[in-house]
């Protein structure tokens, strides 16, 4: 059976399942291809009969779903895959805000680790540069932070999101595989200090104000 694009979940369960950091793994592994509950205990390092019980969960809840049975010697083995690659809150759930918030921060830390193990998996041609010019490297590597209105955000988020479908359009069954992992999520406080106009007019005048006090007290 063919993955969906997407799963609207329209349960509290539905959304509890998600918010769960082994299932999210579990899930993720899932939606690149099916594997047995053996094969993710290993993949994952972790008891089997744990593996087991996380799988019943999700497929109860219409999250995952059994692809196939093969009997080896005295046992069968079950292999399952996710019912769609992404999954989206639908309307009937919008109000359980903080669950759909942890769901796709576990999400976002199980695609980290998978994106890990994808980079150290990947060829050493996939890192390597032959020129100064940052632009026409192979690959990109990048972190930036911003602080603009949401309004501009949300509007560059758009633009993104088309050169992703302009990237997904570009498949081509002779061609070699890239990957690409995107993240972008609002932050609390900076953790970059980058120097504005605002910033350099406060320290300017910071240090005016500490140049008067100091020739005041002589």
């Amino acid at each position: 059976m063919e993955i969906k694009p997407y799963l609207i979940l329209t349960t509290f369960d539905q959304l509890k399942m998600l918010s769960d950091p082994l299932r999210t793994k579990l899930l993720l592994l899932l939606i690149e291809k099916p594997y047995s509950g053996q094969e993710l205990s290993k993949e994952l390092n972790i008891p089997r009969q744990k593996v087991h019980y996380h799988l019943g969960e999700l497929e109860k809840h219409g999250i995952i779903h059994l692809v196939s049975e093969e009997k080896k010697r005295n046992m069968v083995e079950k292999k399952y895959r996710a019912v769609a690659q992404g999954f989206i809150p639908g309307k009937e759930v919008l109000p359980y805000f903080n669950e759909i918030g942890e769901g796709r921060r576990q999400t976002t830390l199980a695609l980290i680790d998978r994106t890990k193990s994808r980079v150290l998996a990947a060829p050493h041609e996939a890192f390597q540069v032959d020129s100064t010019n940052t632009k026409k490297w192979p690959g990109i590597i990048s972190y930036t932070e911003v602080r603009t209105s949401r309004e501009k955000w949300e509007n560059w988020l758009q633009k993104y999101h088309q050169l992703l479908e302009e990237l997904e359009s570009l498949q081509d069954d002779s061609g070699e595989w890239f990957s690409m992992t995107s993240l972008g999520f609002k932050l609390s406080e900076p953790t970059l200090y980058i120097e504005t106009k605002e910033s350099s007019q406060t320290s300017h005048l910071t240090n005016k104000n500490k140049t008067e006090e100091d020739h005041g007290s002589n």
